[in-house]
Protein backbone atom coordinates (compact mmCIF):
# COMPACT_ATOMS: atom_id res chain seq x y z
CA UNK A 1 0.00 0.00 0.00
CA UNK A 2 1.25 3.41 -0.79
CA UNK A 3 2.50 5.38 1.71
CA UNK A 4 0.12 8.21 0.67
CA UNK A 5 -3.16 5.78 0.76
CA UNK A 6 -2.07 5.02 4.34
CA UNK A 7 -2.14 8.82 5.51
CA UNK A 8 -5.43 9.72 3.80
CA UNK A 9 -6.77 6.72 5.78
CA UNK A 10 -4.98 7.72 8.81
CA UNK A 11 -6.92 10.89 8.17
CA UNK A 12 -10.19 9.90 7.46
CA UNK A 13 -9.94 7.56 10.55
CA UNK A 14 -8.99 10.57 13.04
CA UNK A 15 -11.98 12.28 11.51
CA UNK A 16 -14.52 9.58 12.07
CA UNK A 17 -13.61 9.80 15.86
CA UNK A 18 -13.35 13.08 15.71
CA UNK A 19 -17.52 12.98 14.58
CA UNK A 20 -17.95 10.25 17.00
CA UNK A 21 -17.04 11.91 20.18
CA UNK A 22 -18.31 15.40 19.28
CA UNK A 23 -21.91 14.75 17.74
CA UNK A 24 -24.20 12.76 19.38
CA UNK A 25 -23.55 9.26 19.62
CA UNK A 26 -23.78 7.66 22.20
CA UNK A 27 -21.14 6.31 24.64
CA UNK A 28 -20.81 2.97 23.28
CA UNK A 29 -21.01 4.10 19.78
CA UNK A 30 -18.24 6.22 19.87
CA UNK A 31 -16.27 3.44 22.15
CA UNK A 32 -17.02 1.00 19.05
CA UNK A 33 -15.07 3.55 16.97
CA UNK A 34 -12.20 3.82 19.63
CA UNK A 35 -11.60 0.13 18.76
CA UNK A 36 -11.97 0.12 15.46
CA UNK A 37 -9.85 2.67 15.04
CA UNK A 38 -7.18 1.56 17.17
CA UNK A 39 -7.17 -1.76 15.55
CA UNK A 40 -6.92 -0.17 12.15
CA UNK A 41 -3.85 2.14 13.06
CA UNK A 42 -2.00 -1.47 14.57
CA UNK A 43 -2.71 -2.61 10.94
CA UNK A 44 -1.86 0.54 9.09
CA UNK A 45 1.87 0.00 11.45
CA UNK A 46 2.82 -3.27 9.17
CA UNK A 47 4.68 -2.80 6.73
CA UNK A 48 2.50 -4.80 4.27
CA UNK A 49 -1.27 -4.15 5.44
CA UNK A 50 -3.83 -6.83 5.03
CA UNK A 51 -6.58 -5.63 3.04
CA UNK A 52 -9.09 -7.76 4.04
CA UNK A 53 -8.31 -6.75 7.62
CA UNK A 54 -8.72 -2.98 6.35
CA UNK A 55 -11.61 -3.86 4.88
CA UNK A 56 -13.49 -5.04 7.72
CA UNK A 57 -12.54 -2.71 10.41
CA UNK A 58 -13.04 0.22 7.56
CA UNK A 59 -16.69 -0.80 6.14
CA UNK A 60 -17.74 -1.42 9.84
CA UNK A 61 -17.31 1.54 10.73
CA UNK A 62 -18.80 3.49 7.29
CA UNK A 63 -22.20 1.25 8.54
CA UNK A 64 -22.14 2.93 12.33
CA UNK A 65 -21.21 6.26 10.91
CA UNK A 66 -23.71 6.26 7.35
CA UNK A 67 -27.04 6.43 10.04
CA UNK A 68 -25.44 9.46 11.74
CA UNK A 69 -27.30 12.44 9.84
CA UNK A 70 -24.23 14.09 9.45
CA UNK A 71 -21.98 11.11 9.51
CA UNK A 72 -22.22 10.87 5.58
CA UNK A 73 -19.42 13.26 5.27
CA UNK A 74 -17.17 11.35 6.61
CA UNK A 75 -18.54 8.31 5.32
CA UNK A 76 -17.75 9.73 1.89
CA UNK A 77 -14.44 11.01 3.35
CA UNK A 78 -13.66 6.98 3.95
CA UNK A 79 -15.16 5.78 0.75
CA UNK A 80 -12.86 8.06 -1.32
CA UNK A 81 -9.97 6.62 1.19
CA UNK A 82 -10.94 3.30 0.52
CA UNK A 83 -11.20 3.69 -3.19
CA UNK A 84 -7.90 5.34 -3.65
CA UNK A 85 -6.21 2.43 -1.50
CA UNK A 86 -7.56 -0.37 -3.29
CA UNK A 87 -9.53 -1.61 -0.33
CA UNK A 88 -13.20 -3.13 -1.32
CA UNK A 89 -15.82 -1.41 -0.38
CA UNK A 90 -19.08 -2.98 0.72
CA UNK A 91 -22.84 -1.21 -0.25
Amino acid sequence: MHPKDVKHIREVVEAAQRFAHESALDGCDASDIDEMSSALESELKRPLPNLTTLSTYLNSMRRSLRTQHHGVEVVTQLDLAMRDAGIPIEL
